[in-house]
Protein backbone atom coordinates (compact mmCIF):
# COMPACT_ATOMS: atom_id res chain seq x y z
CA UNK A 1 0.00 0.00 0.00
CA UNK A 2 1.45 3.40 -1.35
CA UNK A 3 0.24 6.84 0.86
CA UNK A 4 1.11 10.23 1.13
CA UNK A 5 1.94 11.44 5.17
CA UNK A 6 2.03 15.13 6.36
CA UNK A 7 2.21 17.18 9.72
CA UNK A 8 3.83 14.54 11.50
CA UNK A 9 4.08 15.23 15.50
CA UNK A 10 5.90 13.25 18.07
CA UNK A 11 5.87 13.66 21.63
CA UNK A 12 7.62 11.41 24.09
CA UNK A 13 9.08 10.50 27.51
CA UNK A 14 12.08 10.88 25.95
CA UNK A 15 14.97 9.70 27.53
CA UNK A 16 15.81 6.21 29.29
CA UNK A 17 16.98 7.97 32.60
CA UNK A 18 13.36 9.08 33.07
CA UNK A 19 11.89 5.80 31.95
CA UNK A 20 11.61 4.80 35.79
CA UNK A 21 10.41 8.08 36.90
CA UNK A 22 7.86 8.78 35.22
CA UNK A 23 5.90 10.81 37.77
CA UNK A 24 8.78 13.55 36.89
CA UNK A 25 7.76 14.56 33.18
CA UNK A 26 5.92 17.48 32.33
CA UNK A 27 3.10 16.35 30.61
CA UNK A 28 1.90 18.83 27.87
CA UNK A 29 -0.23 21.62 28.43
CA UNK A 30 -3.46 21.96 26.09
CA UNK A 31 -3.94 25.58 26.02
CA UNK A 32 -7.18 24.95 23.54
CA UNK A 33 -8.97 22.42 25.75
CA UNK A 34 -11.48 24.56 28.47
CA UNK A 35 -9.70 24.35 31.94
CA UNK A 36 -12.64 22.04 33.41
CA UNK A 37 -12.33 19.51 31.04
CA UNK A 38 -8.30 19.63 30.98
CA UNK A 39 -8.38 18.97 34.52
CA UNK A 40 -10.58 15.46 34.06
CA UNK A 41 -8.01 14.45 31.71
CA UNK A 42 -5.37 11.49 31.74
CA UNK A 43 -1.51 12.13 30.66
CA UNK A 44 -2.41 9.34 28.58
CA UNK A 45 -5.38 11.98 26.72
CA UNK A 46 -3.25 14.53 27.18
CA UNK A 47 -0.14 13.46 24.96
CA UNK A 48 -2.44 11.98 22.60
CA UNK A 49 -5.02 15.25 22.18
CA UNK A 50 -1.62 17.41 22.09
CA UNK A 51 -0.46 16.01 18.90
CA UNK A 52 -3.22 15.62 17.32
CA UNK A 53 -4.26 19.21 17.69
CA UNK A 54 -0.59 19.83 17.11
CA UNK A 55 -1.26 17.91 13.67
CA UNK A 56 -4.11 19.39 12.73
CA UNK A 57 -2.69 23.51 13.52
CA UNK A 58 0.15 23.23 11.47
CA UNK A 59 -0.24 25.12 7.98
CA UNK A 60 -4.14 25.31 8.76
CA UNK A 61 -5.53 27.90 6.81
CA UNK A 62 -8.97 26.63 6.38
CA UNK A 63 -11.67 25.29 8.56
CA UNK A 64 -11.82 22.02 6.78
CA UNK A 65 -9.47 20.16 9.25
CA UNK A 66 -12.70 20.10 11.73
CA UNK A 67 -14.49 17.51 9.17
CA UNK A 68 -11.52 15.06 8.85
CA UNK A 69 -11.96 11.59 9.39
CA UNK A 70 -10.12 9.97 12.64
CA UNK A 71 -8.15 6.51 13.24
CA UNK A 72 -7.14 6.20 16.34
CA UNK A 73 -4.61 3.44 17.45
CA UNK A 74 -3.16 2.23 20.74
CA UNK A 75 -1.79 -0.98 22.06
CA UNK A 76 -3.03 -0.60 25.69
CA UNK A 77 -5.52 2.34 25.65
CA UNK A 78 -5.37 4.11 28.96
CA UNK A 79 -4.40 1.87 31.21
CA UNK A 80 -3.93 3.56 34.15
CA UNK A 81 -6.68 4.18 34.37
CA UNK A 82 -8.12 1.38 33.97
CA UNK A 83 -6.25 0.02 36.63
CA UNK A 84 -7.39 2.54 38.98
CA UNK A 85 -11.22 0.99 38.61
CA UNK A 86 -10.03 -3.00 38.50
CA UNK A 87 -8.30 -1.85 42.07
CA UNK A 88 -12.02 0.10 43.15
CA UNK A 89 -13.44 -3.36 41.51
CA UNK A 90 -11.50 -5.90 43.63
CA UNK A 91 -11.71 -3.37 47.05
CA UNK A 92 -15.83 -3.36 46.40
CA UNK A 93 -15.19 0.40 46.19
CA UNK A 94 -17.90 2.60 44.00
CA UNK A 95 -16.57 3.10 40.23
CA UNK A 96 -16.67 6.95 39.29
CA UNK A 97 -18.79 7.19 36.11
CA UNK A 98 -16.46 9.65 34.45
CA UNK A 99 -13.36 7.19 34.86
CA UNK A 100 -15.01 5.06 33.17
CA UNK A 101 -16.38 6.71 30.25
CA UNK A 102 -12.82 8.03 29.71
CA UNK A 103 -11.49 4.93 30.26
CA UNK A 104 -12.61 3.02 27.03
CA UNK A 105 -10.88 2.77 24.19
CA UNK A 106 -12.74 5.48 21.62
CA UNK A 107 -12.59 7.91 24.41
CA UNK A 108 -9.42 10.25 23.37
CA UNK A 109 -10.82 10.70 19.82
CA UNK A 110 -14.25 11.12 20.79
CA UNK A 111 -12.63 14.18 23.15
CA UNK A 112 -11.06 15.74 20.46
CA UNK A 113 -13.83 15.80 17.94
CA UNK A 114 -16.16 17.08 20.42
CA UNK A 115 -13.20 19.86 21.33
CA UNK A 116 -12.86 20.49 17.68
CA UNK A 117 -16.61 20.16 16.43
CA UNK A 118 -15.53 16.96 14.25
CA UNK A 119 -18.26 15.29 13.08
CA UNK A 120 -16.73 13.00 11.00
CA UNK A 121 -16.06 9.79 11.87
CA UNK A 122 -13.92 7.40 14.09
CA UNK A 123 -11.99 4.12 14.33
CA UNK A 124 -10.40 2.97 17.22
CA UNK A 125 -8.05 0.31 16.81
CA UNK A 126 -6.13 -2.12 19.07
CA UNK A 127 -4.23 -5.19 17.64
CA UNK A 128 -0.97 -5.26 20.07
CA UNK A 129 2.11 -4.69 18.91
CA UNK A 130 1.17 -3.77 15.58
CA UNK A 131 -2.07 -1.72 16.64
CA UNK A 132 -0.02 1.41 15.11
CA UNK A 133 0.28 -0.21 11.64
CA UNK A 134 -2.91 -2.00 11.58
CA UNK A 135 -3.95 1.88 12.18
CA UNK A 136 -2.35 2.57 9.05
CA UNK A 137 -3.54 -0.66 7.18
CA UNK A 138 -7.36 0.62 8.56
CA UNK A 139 -6.60 4.34 7.55
CA UNK A 140 -5.20 3.30 4.20
CA UNK A 141 -8.33 0.82 3.67
CA UNK A 142 -10.60 4.10 4.55
CA UNK A 143 -8.74 6.05 2.54
CA UNK A 144 -9.00 3.46 -0.67
CA UNK A 145 -13.07 3.75 -0.89
CA UNK A 146 -13.13 7.20 -1.64
CA UNK A 147 -15.34 8.24 1.52
CA UNK A 148 -12.68 10.72 2.58
CA UNK A 149 -9.39 12.65 0.85
CA UNK A 150 -7.46 13.01 4.04
CA UNK A 151 -7.89 11.70 7.57
CA UNK A 152 -5.79 12.22 10.82
CA UNK A 153 -3.58 9.49 12.38
CA UNK A 154 -3.01 9.26 15.78
CA UNK A 155 -1.56 6.66 18.08
CA UNK A 156 -0.53 6.74 21.28
CA UNK A 157 0.33 4.22 24.25
CA UNK A 158 1.39 5.57 28.12
CA UNK A 159 4.25 3.06 29.95
CA UNK A 160 2.63 0.56 31.80
CA UNK A 161 1.60 0.50 35.27
CA UNK A 162 3.92 -0.95 37.63
CA UNK A 163 1.25 -3.88 38.01
CA UNK A 164 1.90 -4.79 34.76
CA UNK A 165 5.98 -4.60 34.60
CA UNK A 166 6.05 -8.33 34.17
CA UNK A 167 4.33 -8.46 31.01
CA UNK A 168 6.58 -5.86 29.18
CA UNK A 169 7.59 -6.98 25.75
CA UNK A 170 9.00 -3.75 24.11
CA UNK A 171 10.49 -0.27 25.84
CA UNK A 172 7.84 1.34 27.86
CA UNK A 173 8.41 4.99 26.95
CA UNK A 174 5.07 6.95 26.61
CA UNK A 175 4.68 8.40 23.56
CA UNK A 176 1.99 9.95 21.20
CA UNK A 177 2.27 10.45 17.40
CA UNK A 178 0.01 12.10 14.66
CA UNK A 179 0.10 12.66 11.23
CA UNK A 180 -2.19 13.30 8.13
CA UNK A 181 -2.38 10.86 5.46
CA UNK A 182 -3.91 11.26 2.06
CA UNK A 183 -3.39 9.06 -0.98
CA UNK A 184 -2.47 12.03 -2.83
CA UNK A 185 0.83 13.85 -3.11
CA UNK A 186 0.96 17.53 -1.28
CA UNK A 187 4.25 19.87 -1.51
CA UNK A 188 4.64 19.12 2.16
CA UNK A 189 4.15 15.18 2.44
CA UNK A 190 6.23 12.45 2.49
CA UNK A 191 5.16 9.60 0.21
CA UNK A 192 5.40 5.65 1.56
CA UNK A 193 4.94 2.56 0.36
CA UNK A 194 4.16 0.03 3.07
CA UNK A 195 3.68 -3.86 3.12
CA UNK A 196 3.74 -6.79 5.75
CA UNK A 197 3.78 -10.69 5.84
CA UNK A 198 2.78 -12.68 8.10
CA UNK A 199 5.17 -14.78 10.27
CA UNK A 200 5.04 -18.59 10.01
CA UNK A 201 6.87 -18.98 13.80
CA UNK A 202 6.21 -17.12 16.88
CA UNK A 203 9.90 -15.79 18.14
CA UNK A 204 10.55 -15.99 21.51
CA UNK A 205 10.68 -12.35 23.44
CA UNK A 206 14.02 -11.19 24.70
CA UNK A 207 13.24 -9.44 27.37
CA UNK A 208 16.99 -8.10 27.28
CA UNK A 209 16.72 -6.62 24.10
CA UNK A 210 13.42 -4.93 24.48
CA UNK A 211 12.60 -2.45 21.02
CA UNK A 212 11.02 0.74 20.44
CA UNK A 213 7.33 0.30 19.73
CA UNK A 214 5.85 0.47 16.56
CA UNK A 215 4.95 4.18 16.22
CA UNK A 216 8.37 5.75 17.52
CA UNK A 217 10.78 3.78 15.58
CA UNK A 218 8.04 4.48 12.30
CA UNK A 219 8.70 8.51 13.88
CA UNK A 220 12.49 8.13 14.15
CA UNK A 221 12.68 6.65 10.41
CA UNK A 222 10.51 9.74 9.08
CA UNK A 223 12.91 12.13 10.47
CA UNK A 224 16.26 10.13 9.91
CA UNK A 225 17.94 10.04 6.02
CA UNK A 226 17.35 6.23 5.87
CA UNK A 227 15.04 4.71 2.92
CA UNK A 228 13.84 1.61 4.72
CA UNK A 229 11.94 0.72 7.99
CA UNK A 230 11.61 -2.92 9.10
CA UNK A 231 10.10 -3.50 12.23
CA UNK A 232 9.20 -6.87 13.56
CA UNK A 233 6.23 -7.96 15.76
CA UNK A 234 5.38 -11.53 17.25
CA UNK A 235 2.81 -11.88 13.83
CA UNK A 236 4.49 -9.39 11.14
CA UNK A 237 7.32 -8.62 9.38
CA UNK A 238 6.42 -4.63 8.44
CA UNK A 239 8.20 -3.18 5.88
CA UNK A 240 8.33 0.44 5.20
CA UNK A 241 10.21 2.59 2.05
CA UNK A 242 9.93 6.65 1.70
CA UNK A 243 9.36 6.80 -2.33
Amino acid sequence: MKFYISNINTWCSNTIEQLSHEQEITWPKLDFVPAMQRRRLSPFAKIALYVANKTVEQNCRSTIHHTLPIIFSSRHGDLHRTSILLDNLANKEMLSPTAFGLSVHNAVPSLYSILTNNKAAINAIAAGKDSFFMGLVDAYARLKTGICDELLFIHADQNLPGSYDVFQDELQISHAVAMKISLKASPDSQGISCSYSQKTTLADTDVNCLSLPAALSFSRWNDDQTEELSYQSDSYHWHCKKV
